[in-house]
């Protein structure tokens, strides 16, 4: 022990009088673990967090999924209402489970309304998590058998609108007009099931026929409408493998029952810690998450290299001393462990100002992403990151400290000790060892620099994606009159006297109403084509339906193919008619002219006509496949929530205001949400992309900038170490632009070799990264070859100056260097 301690005195004696030396070294691997822990901060959030439940192993959540004989099968889907309560009363593998149904609410606070979000459960909600209320309690029995008003705060809620008031239990609040009393506060980390976001408040799930909507509550009680979520806590001595059996089991008895409804339908067990990403997205967050990691591990492994060239300079210049400590008798071994500290002391300081950088680094992070993901996650530095810090500081000491280290512990003693001068001494070739570290670096740096510069050329792509409808001219705005609990009549008459208030303005062009925004989907329904049996579910692909109203395609810029758009005779008391897209017609009825062509729904007694075919537009993201669509008149498929769509002759920024107040003074008392232009629907559906550009660029340059001190450093070493032999050149004529083509003849080879095996790396990862791209095929000239141009300029510029130098050298003090 007292020898490791001499060993860090002399060690940090050493490193505070090279100052210069120290200070690049700790830089380097500043930078280098600082990135390495901002994104394992925000790995960790996303991968790593245990939901905040008791006992999560034991928690399970229930997914539907569904088999189709003319498309892929489908998985984590809700499930049926009438489903959930069979599974829920009928196993016997559960100590308890709870349906879920999510259900935006209006809750009055100070007398000003507010859209929330809401989950209605059962009375057993919070048992089955075992989890334990802030304040209050959960709910109980009573409250599951009949109707309560009674609320469950989330602690977020609480804090934000209600000001954290301790005496918030009992108090009442108004949710879509009536009123409720608070009778809990959620912990401050129940989060519910998700990291990408979390209910408002809870309800008991008895007061749903109070506060769902008509249309919802008749889909609760139809078992092909899969629309609630299921928790469920696992008996003891029941495994995962023995509840999927046993509920498998009751599904194939449910299809038996109900084949009209559950054919080809079964449930799904998914462990809860497995939800805090939604499965269905979880391979696409695995590929970014695993990219990002990698990257940022090349931009330490290229601070590696840049901190082991500096200790291979520095051993250098420190031959005579160890060839010294090695005459007096110290072993090899021993000195490898004095050079080892004095790295792990770089590392150990570069550690902890990596931190700082990582904390700095993940409030940059949750500037970038939106809020309501942002108060999901856990972005804090806790022991994980500081283990994962520790443990990338003793990596890197490794990495960067065992070669310089076994190198200079080889010094011949003999010649150290006539070497009077501590001038640098050795093999100046490009290919030597510290050419070989430039080449790693200038490889990963191109590979670092490649994926940033195909995220950026993917953005860019995205961004030039036609959506198929108006985004310039467009603005956008939900209403939701079911929350005032508006008759359909007069709601159907506000729908039309809105639309032609708008018509009248000057500044309006077109205005229409759909059920559904912009990339915010269209309710799915199993559908059927002619001459298929319809009562089997399996027959059916489960397809957008969109409820638009006359004009609506006219308004959002969806051109016809052919055929016709609807008009106010297509109402409730004339024949069922559609307008499809152009994949659906030509998956359907491949080759055929689709007008007249019927189509039929699951569990419905409609007929409904194809009188139209539009263009296909994109449906929930600018880089999906063609997805097939059914749009139905609105006035044969009421919508009591809907979104108003207008058309402006200019701006729509400039007339946001006008076409609020407008539509505001025909329902005062409904709050209008998500008032926004078209424009900036693209905008935010674009967030992961840009999100990743950004990231990717910023890791990108940093490489760069580590690559470029690297070459820098050879370079100007190895100019001092030919410092003779150009003398002996000039002295017999060689001229000055001689000699710097010579110097940068070396390091353009050392950057060219780099380069090769950057892009033969580059191109192997850039096909694992092909999904998460838009518009980029295997090979991406533009980002590749403008990448490697960049690298090598920027390199070669790092190796003129060294260049430069050289050609200065006066020969006669050339000739008398040693």
């Amino acid at each position: 022990m007292s020898t490791l301690a001499e060993d860090i005195k002399y060690g940090l004696r050493l490193l505070i009088k090279a100052p210069a030396f120290t200070a690049v070294a700790v830089l380097s691997l500043t930078l280098g673990i600082g990135a390495n822990t901002t994104i394992f901060t925000l790995a960790k959030a996303f991968f790593l967090e245990s939901v905040p439940v008791k006992d999560p192993a034991r928690v399970v959540s229930l997914y539907s999924n569904a088999t189709s004989r003319i498309g892929p099968p489908q998985e984590y889907l809700g499930t049926p209402y009438l489903n959930a309560v069979d599974y829920r009363e009928k196993t016997d593998v559960f100590s308890g489970s709870s349906i879920t149904i999510p259900s935006g609410l209006k809750l009055v606070v100070a007398g000003k309304e507010q859209q929330v979000f809401g989950e209605l459960v059962n009375g057993n909600f919070f048992d089955v998590l075992g989890v334990q209320p802030f304040l209050g309690r959960g709910f109980t029995a009573e409250e599951d058998a009949s109707a309560r008003p009674v609320a469950v705060l989330s602690f977020a809620l609480w804090n934000t609108k209600f000001g954290a008031d301790p005496n918030i239990l009992g108090r009442s609040i108004q949710l879509n007009q009536q009123d409720f009393a608070v009778v809990g506060v959620a912990p401050r980390e129940f989060r519910n099931l998700s990291s990408l976001g979390s209910p408002d408040l809870w309800i008991p799930i008895s007061m749903r026929d109070l506060m769902l909507d008509d249309e919802t509550k008749s889909f609760m009680y139809q078992r092909r409408f899969r629309i609630v979520g299921m928790v469920a806590r696992l008996k003891p001595g029941v495994d995962l493998k023995q509840a999927q059996l046993a509920v498998h089991a009751l599904g194939l008895e449910l299809e038996k029952e109900y084949p009209k409804d559950n054919g080809g339908r079964n449930e799904m067990l998914v462990p809860i810690n497995e939800t805090a990403i939604p499965p269905q997205l979880h391979s696409v967050f695995v590929r970014a998450g695993s990219l990002m990691m990698l990257i940022v591990t090349l931009v330490l492994l290229i601070a590696c290299a840049n901190v082991a060239n500096l200790l291979l300079a520095r051993a250098t210049q420190r031959q005579r001393e160890i060839a010294v400590r090695l005459a007096m008798g110290a072993g090899r071994f021993r000195l490898i462990r004095q050079l080892l500290t004095e790295s792990l002391l770089l590392a150990i300081v570069a550690g902890a100002l990596g931190i700082l950088v990582g904390y700095w680094g993940k409030s940059a992070l949750a500037s970038l992403m939106p809020p309501g993901i942002v108060r999901g996650l856990n972005l804090s530095l806790d022991g994980r990151v500081l283990l994962y810090t520790l443990l990338l500081a003793l990596g890197a000491t490794i990495l960067f400290g065992l070669v310089p280290a076994l190198q200079a512990s080889r010094t011949d003693r003999v010649a150290s000790l006539k070497d009077r001068t501590g001038a640098p001494t050795g093999s100046a070739r490009w290919y030597g060892l510290r050419g070989i570290l430039v080449m790693v670096q200038v490889a990963l740096s191109l590979v670092a620099l490649a994926g940033a510069g195909l995220f950026i050329h993917s953005l860019r792509n995205a961004q030039q994606i036609d959506p198929g409808f108006e985004v310039q001219h467009e603005l956008v705005m939900f209403v939701n009159l079911g929350a005032e609990k508006y008759a359909q009549p007069q709601a159907e008459a506000f729908y039309r006297d809105v639309v032609e208030r708008l018509k009248t303005l000057p500044v309006v062009a077109d205005a229409s109403i759909a059920d559904s925004a912009p990339f915010g989907g269209g309710f799915p329904r199993t559908t059927f084509t002619e001459n298929t049996d319809f009562t089997d579910p399996r027959n059916g692909k489960l397809t957008p339906i969109v409820a638009v109203a006359p004009g609506f395609f006219s308004t959002a810029g969806i051109n016809f193919v052919r055929g016709r758009g609807f008009d106010e005779h297509d109402d409730a008391n004339s024949t069922m008619v559609a307008v499809v897209n152009r994949a659906l017609a030509e998956s359907a009825w491949p080759g055929q002219d689709p007008m007249g062509k019927h189509l039929h729904f699951l569990g419905e007694p409609w007929d409904v006509t194809v009188v139209g075919e539009v263009n296909t537009v994109k449906y929930a993201t600018l880089g999906e496949s063609p997805q097939s669509i059914v749009y139905m008149p609105l006035k044969q498929h009421y919508r009591a929530f809907v979104t108003l769509y207008v058309r402006t002759n200019g701006d729509p920024e400039k007339v946001l205001g006008v076409v609020r107040s407008t539509v505001q003074s025909l329902i005062p008392n409904v709050p209008l949400v998500r008032v926004q232009t078209v424009g900036e629907v693209l905008i935010q559906s674009l967030t992961a992309p840009r999100i990743g550009a950004e990231l990717l660029g910023a890791f990108g340059f940093l490489a760069l900038i580590l690559a470029t001190i690297g070459t820098y450093g050879v370079m100007s070493y190895s100019v001092s170490q030919r410092t003779q032999e150009i003398g002996i050149r000039m002295s017999l004529g060689a001229q000055s632009r001689d000699v710097l083509r010579l110097i940068l003849a070396g390091g353009l080879a050392m950057v060219c070799v780099g380069v090769a095996f950057g892009l033969a790396i580059a191109t192997a990862l850039s096909h694992s990264m092909n999904s998460l791209l838009f518009g980029i095929g295997a090979f991406d000239a533009p980002s590749f070859l403008a990448t490697a141009a960049l690298l090598i300029i920027v390199a070669m510029a790092a190796c003129l100056i060294p260049a430069s130098r050289a050609t200065r050298v006066d020969p006669a003090i050339a000739l008398r260097y040693e």
